[in-house]
Parts: structure tokens; C-alpha cells; sequence
């Protein structure tokens, strides 16, 4: 058994031929205004001066939409924001006001480290070469030394050395 599946529900009926009943409604308003003009008005120039941008007006209302959103809410919102009002005044009822000024921040001041000295005994560690006279450089280093001197000399914290070069936290 075979059901039929609704779609497009988002979409508006149309009412009055192409038109929504919305659509429709902001037509009739604006022709309804344009007309009331004319008969009271007549064909002179302020009719038009008013007439034009009426009609404008109502057929924007009608069809014009940005982003997705139909320009009525467009100017509902303007409305909202034009009739509140822009600052808002806290009246606590039996308050003295008084000036009260806010203590100035205490800036730390910047920490500078000396700068450590290290001895023959460490310097031996670092640089295994340290002390060496001889040309031919020495390439045996040992970073598991190398990493206990990192540690307790800068960082003071534990490290762990990755592919015996890169220095990762834990």
C-alpha cells in the first residue's frame, strides 16, 4: 500500500492567482491608499510626489526578500529599534549618588632571571666535547644526560624527548 507523501509544506498557498494572501493584502493596502489619494487629491503633482513611492513601497512589501526573510519583518524590527528607547537608566529608589572612583590595577612588574653560570662539572654534561683539544670532533652524546640538564636548569618541569631531538611537555 502506497502513501502519498506531502511536499513542499514550507511553501505559502497562493490564494488570488499568483499571489499569496499576504501578497495580496499589501497590494490591496497600497492601491487602497493610492486611490484615496487620488479622489481626494487629483491628478496634480503631489499626487504623484505621493502616489509613486506609496505604490513602490507596497509592492516591496509584497515581493521583496533578503536573505530569505520578507522585508514586513525587516521593518517591524526597524520599528521595534525606533520606539524603544537607546539607554537605559538603572533608578534604585532612596540611592544617594556619589562618585566612586575605581583603585588603579597593580601592574606586576616584569620578572628578569639572571643568568646562570654553570660549572666545569655540567658544562662537561652539556657539550661532551667540552674540554677536548684534540680536531676530530667527538659525536657520541648521550641525551639522556642532555635531557636531565634541560630539565633542571630551564624548564623545571619533566620533559620527554621524542625521536632523540624533539622536545615535547608531558
Amino acid at each position: 500500500m502506497q502513501f502519498q507523501v506531502p511536499q513542499n509544506i514550507d511553501l505559502e498557498d497562493k490564494i488570488v492567482g499568483p499571489l499569496t494572501l499576504i501578497q495580496f493584502l499589501y497590494l490591496l493596502a497600497g492601491g487602497l491608499i493610492d486611490y484615496l489619494l487620488l479622489i481626494f487629491i487629483g491628478m496634480k503633482v503631489i499626487f504623484w510626489i505621493l502616489a509613486v513611492p506609496i505604490g513602490l513601497f507596497a509592492l516591496a512589501l509584497a515581493f521583496l526578500k533578503i536573505q530569505d526573510q520578507p522585508l514586513s519583518s525587516f521593518v517591524k524590527a526597524g520599528l521595534v529599534y525606533f520606539s524603544r528607547p537607546r539607554m537605559r537608566y538603572w533608578q534604585r529608589k532612596g540611592f544617594i549618588a556619589e562618585a566612586i572612583f575605581a583603585k588603579p590595577k597593580k601592574v606586576a612588574p616584569k620578572i628578569v632571571l639572571p643568568k646562570r653560570k654553570i660549572e666545569k662539572k655540567r658544562a662537561g654534561k652539556i657539550s661532551p666535547n667540552a674540554g677536548h683539544t684534540s680536531d676530530t670532533p667527538i659525536i657520541n652524546v648521550q641525551f639522556y644526560n642532555l635531557q636531565s640538564i634541560i630539565n633542571e636548569i630551564i624548564f623545571k618541569h619533566p620533559l620527554k624527548i621524542e625521536n632523540s631531538m624533539k622536545i615535547v611537555n608531558c
